[in-house]
């Protein structure tokens, strides 16, 4: 063989786990890759934040409530998941470090904040790499705190500040509290407590607007349930909105977009289930659009994380359960919350038994990363810490949800010129299916036009007529469009081809 045709093939080898590993499953999704050594340890509170060079940062602790130690580690990835540091400490073996966060500012300096003890109780602590894993800061107390807390959140503005909300548990109640450091850790809001002093307060989220203003939420007990409780602050700390109650939830992610509007998703005690809700609000914490539910699972969906890309779409992944496992799903939304891409299995049971807390985050180019924790490879002893790459590439990914026959979609003419009916017909005989969203979307992954099929019955055809245009009324141009149907744990897409 000849030097350069060896040269290719040899390149060809090289470049063969990669294409395994980036289509493997479901469609536009990587294999899962494991980021922490297979050893007993367990590993929990991952967080992930993604640099200008496209590698993947991302954080856990090994802290364990019986034996009350714990220490934070992290790892480097490139943008395929293979490794360039591999899990290395970043706590320096303090004493019980636990619930750390992850940022990258602009000059790609790696910033790290978490929980551990103080001789008063557990304080804010603080770190900065370099983006070649030296140590430009090293560990240190940030800011002292009291007693037990829940775990933090963080989230960087346009100054390179680093704005942190996090309780502590004082006067025997867990109270919020909002700080301000700098790229180096010094404070520059020590504390400001943010909850009332006589109502427990956790489970915090945050989000920083363009002006740099702090949109926090938190779950109070203000009331008989746990109220969703939101504050807004400006970069000095002003209170500029209050403990304004939301409604009922916990456990928030929050994102501002272009526009100022503050995106929100949280898990809700619904009827019979939690569920993920989705909510937006105005500059002055006015709700926009209503909570909506967003996850299709009718049993258990919990600890919602959520990523907003360069278009403006926002990337929600949480952890659910269904038939006695634990999938982690995804949806992409648009800003007033409709689906793109509905709700869809990205990790598999029974691989995240025993796991779940994802994170998810979108790189420069859209692409999105994921990391969970994760009991597969020794289940009921240790935990890992696992991580997977999207392409975000548009509707084709929901082709994953298998409709089991519930339903069935037929579409008359196909392609169509002036109009054409959607003829649906439910599995099951004398099952009635109350309410049925039937979402159009384009070739992109844009949601264009939707439908709500109520009260029907399963044993009688529903039809819907459709004469290529929008919600707006406006006429959509040619192209490949997608009818689906989404209802409970089922989703069906049928591809559609409009003709002007």
């Amino acid at each position: 063989m000849n030097k350069p045709l060896r040269n290719i093939f040899i390149c060809c080898l090289l470049t063969i786990p990669y294409c395994l590993l980036l289509y493997a499953y479901p469609p536009g999704w990587s294999d899962d890759i494991l980021l922490s050594p297979d050893d007993p340890k367990l590993r929990s509170d991952p967080d992930l934040n993604i640099d200008t060079y496209h590698n993947v940062w991302t954080v856990w602790d090994t802290a364990t409530w019986v034996q009350g130690t714990g220490e934070v580690l992290y790892s480097k990835r490139d943008s395929l998941g293979a490794c360039l540091i591999p899990e290395t400490g970043v706590s320096n073996n303090a004493s019980y470090s636990l619930g750390p966060r992850i940022a990258v500012d602009g000059s790609d300096n790696i910033q790290f904040v978490w929980r551990d003890q103080t001789p008063r109780g557990m304080g804010l602590w603080h770190a900065t790499l370099a983006s070649d894993g030296s140590m430009i800061v090293p560990a240190h107390l940030a800011v002292s705190g009291n007693n037990d807390g829940m775990p933090i959140n963080i989230a960087l503005n346009k100054y390179k500040e680093i704005n942190v909300i996090w309780d502590e548990r004082s006067s025997g109640n867990n109270q919020m509290n909002y700080t301000k450091l700098d790229s180096l850790g010094n404070p520059i809001i020590a504390k400001i407590r943010v909850s009332p002093d006589s109502i427990p307060a956790f489970w915090s989220g945050i989000g920083i607007d363009s002006m740099a203003n702090n949109h926090l939420a938190y779950r109070t007990n203000a009331t008989s349930t746990d109220s969703l409780t939101y504050t807004k602050l400006d970069r000095d700390g002003n209170v500029l909105i209050d403990n304004k109650i939301l409604g009922t939830g916990l456990l928030p992610s929050m994102i501002a977009d272009r526009s100022q509007n503050i995106h929100m998703v949280y898990s809700h005690l619904g009827p019979t289930c939690w569920v993920i809700n989705y909510l937006k609000l105005d500059q002055e914490g006015n709700i926009i659009i209503a909570p909506k539910t967003i996850s299709i699972y009718e049993t258990y969906n919990m600890s919602p994380h959520m990523a907003m890309d360069s278009l403006q779409y926002l990337h929600v992944v949480w952890e659910a359960e269904s038939s006695g496992t634990f999938p982690i799903m995804y949806t992409k939304l648009d800003t007033m919350g409709n689906y793109v891409i509905p709700p869809m299995q990205v990790v598999y049971p029974p691989y995240t038994q025993g796991g779940g807390l994802a994170r998810i985050a979108v790189d420069r180019s859209n692409r999105l990363h994921l990391v969970w924790v994760d009991q597969r490879l020794n289940p009921g002893v240790s935990t890992a810490i696992f991580y997977k790459r999207g392409e975000n590439v548009g509707i084709e990914e929901a082709s994953v949800f298998k409709s089991a026959d519930f339903f069935d979609i037929t579409i008359s003419p196909n392609p169509f010129i002036h109009g054409t009916k959607i003829t649906v017909l439910f599995g099951g005989v004398g099952q009635r299916v109350e309410v049925i969203d039937l979402k159009i979307f384009d070739a992109s992954g844009r949601s264009v036009r939707d439908f709500s099929l109520s009260a029907v019955y399963s044993t009688m055809p529903t039809e819907v007529l459709w004469d290529g245009t929008d919600n707006k009324g406006e006429y959509l141009p040619s192209g490949i469009y997608f009818i689906c149907l989404c209802h409970s744990a089922e989703f069906k897409s049928v591809p559609v081809i409009l003709l002007r």
